[in-house]
């Protein structure tokens, strides 16, 4: 557990609920990037318990595990919650959708300011909406997959963790027209049979440095007010597009919270945009992060491509 120790002491994980991360402890807004080949993947289960501490139900789980996930060695690929670079960039993502009410008036908004950002699909959402899916890629924006039904994976077993992961991202590729590299766990919320099954697609796990702030916020200026305070070089911000699980009980009074938090998210881009810019930091995709992190010297991934 070594690595994953020296890690978690250098960035704690994305925010859970309440302005805590997964772990209970205060949400911290720096940015680490962790690269990890497949030699690291006895340490996985590391990982995933320090992003998820939630134990899975007691079943069956490990009869499916040794069913759905074969091979030990498999591993993650990347871990990533934000970039060390030196350059003013940072990746601008959204979760959950696409969805009608939202994703049209996000792609507007970017449209006006030449800015690229990265869609993190629900499948459900892409095979639902796959015309959104169409202009979200022909507005060149990147593509990442979030689940089919956007599932806790902490607490699903492996087969369910499967067909999560595989469903999502065929539907999102199918709808997309392209590949998806990019992974996203709804709530950050990871299991080690969701890291194989990643790492099996050859995708990275891209999580987030900064958010909207507290949930219960919705004055657009508060938003971007903590936003533009949060945001710095080599982070990566987490708003969305869609309502995730609401989308399955859009009248549920959980779905009617969760479009307002998302709809004063969509409220305060335009700001945040505007003066995120003038501090002289250009937003982008992952993809666009990645090509300017300090690590490497700025190369992009083996096929040179973005995803």
């Amino acid at each position: 557990m070594g690595l994953f120790r020296r890690v978690a002491e250098r960035r704690r994980p994305p925010a859970g609920p309440g302005g805590t991360d997964l772990l209970g402890q205060p949400t911290l807004h720096r940015r680490q990037l962790l690269g990890a080949a497949g030699a690291v993947a006895a340490a996985s289960i590391s990982t995933t318990r320090l992003l998820a501490p939630t134990p899975a139900p007691e079943t069956d789980a490990e009869e499916d595990d040794d069913e759905e996930v074969e091979d030990p060695r498999s591993g993650l690929r990347r871990l990533i919650w934000s970039v060390e670079t030196d350059a003013p960039r940072a990746a601008l993502t959204f979760d959950d959708g696409p969805h009608p009410a939202l994703t049209p008036r996000i792609l507007d908004l970017l449209d006006r300011h030449g800015i690229t950002a990265t869609f993190m699909a629900m499948g459900h959402a892409a095979e639902r909406y796959p015309g959104l899916m169409a202009e979200i890629v022909a507005a060149g924006h990147e593509i990442g997959h979030h689940t089919w039904h956007h599932k806790n994976l902490a607490r699903a077993s492996a087969r369910e963790t499967r067909d999560e992961i595989d469903r999502g991202v065929e539907l999102v590729e199918e709808a997309a027209g392209r590949p998806a590299r990019l992974f996203r766990p709804p709530q950050g919320r990871l299991s080690e049979a969701a890291v194989r099954l990643v790492a099996r697609h050859g995708h990275d796990i891209v999580l987030w440095s900064v958010t909207r702030g507290r949930l219960s916020e919705l004055s657009s200026r508060r938003i971007a007010d903590h936003l533009v305070g949060s945001i710095g070089r080599g982070d990566i911000i987490d708003l969305h597009d869609g309502i995730g699980r609401g989308t399955f009980a859009p009248n549920a009074p959980f779905a009617v919270r969760l479009m307002d938090r998302r709809l004063s998210e969509v409220a305060a881009l335009p700001e945040m945009i505007e003066r995120v810019g003038a501090r002289g930091i250009r937003l982008g995709t992952i993809w666009d992060l990645l090509a300017v992190r300090s690590d490497d010297g700025g190369r992009r991934g083996d096929d040179g491509a973005s995803a």
